[in-house]
C-alpha cells in the first residue's frame, strides 16, 4: 500500500527478535542489512526479501542505522512500475481463456501474476465502494462490456466520468457473486485515453 521497505520483528522474553522484511523494486534490502550489520545477530536473505535475528537491546542502534540507510537512498522518490504482459482488447477476453491463466499457476515473486493493459475504454458506469475506498465501473469497447474494480482506487471517483475513455492496466479474474461468475479486470492503474 504504502510501497516501502518493510520489517517487521517480534520480541521473544528472551530479548531475542526475530522477523522478516520485504522491500521495492529499487531498494537492495540485504545490501542494507549488511551495512548495519554490526547491530544485528544474524540474517540472510536477497535484495527483496531477508530473515533477521536481532537483540533488544540492539533494536534502537539498527532502526536508526536502517532508517538513515533508507533515507540516503531516497525511497521516497521510487516509484512503482507496473510490467504489463500484453496488451488485449475487451472482445478478445473469455472465460475459458480466464480460466486458462491459471495453468500458469502459482504465483509469487519468480512467477508474477499476468498484467494486461486495455485501451481506450468507455466509462459506463463509475461509483465509488465502501466508504470512497473502492472503485467500482462498467467499461465498454464498442458492444463489448466488462466490470472492473479498483481497490484502494475510490479517491479516483471525482476524477473520471461516465462517456470518458481510459486505459486500464490490472488482471483479470472471473468474479462470484450470488452464484453469478462474471469477467472482472481487477485494476492496478488508469489513465484517461492518450
Amino acid at each position: 500500500m504504502y510501497f516501502k521497505p518493510s520489517i517487521l520483528l517480534s520480541f521473544e522474553e528472551d530479548g531475542i527478535g526475530k522477523g522478516s522484511g520485504r522491500s521495492v523494486p529499487g531498494f537492495d534490502l540485504h545490501d542494507a542489512l549488511t551495512k548495519c550489520a554490526n547491530t544485528i545477530e544474524k540474517f540472510g536473505g536477497h535484495s527483496m526479501a531477508v530473515g533477521i535475528t536481532i537483540r533488544k537491546e540492539n533494536f534502537e542502534k539498527f532502526r536508526c542505522s536502517f532508517e538513515k540507510i533508507a533515507s540516503e537512498a531516497h525511497i521516497e522518490n521510487i516509484v512503482p512500475i507496473l510490467q504489463v504482459d500484453a496488451r488485449i482488447d475487451i472482445k478478445d477476453v473469455n472465460k475459458d481463456m480466464v480460466e486458462s491463466l491459471k495453468q500458469l499457476e502459482p504465483f509469487g515473486e519468480g512467477n508474477k501474476t499476468p498484467i494486461f493493459a486495455f485501451k481506450n475504454l468507455k466509462i459506463d458506469s463509475i461509483r465509488a465502494l465502501s466508504e470512497g475506498k473502492h472503485l467500482k465501473l462498467t467499461l465498454k469497447d464498442n458492444n463489448t462490456i466488462v466490470n472492473a474494480i479498483g481497490f484502494n482506487m475510490g479517491h479516483l471517483a471525482e476524477d473520471y466520468r461516465i462517456g470518458d475513455k481510459i486505459d486500464v492496466v490490472g488482471v483479470l479474474e472471473i468474479n462470484s457473486f450470488n452464484g453469478v461468475e462474471t469477467l472482472q479486470i481487477n485494476m492496478k492503474d488508469m489513465m484517461k485515453s492518450l
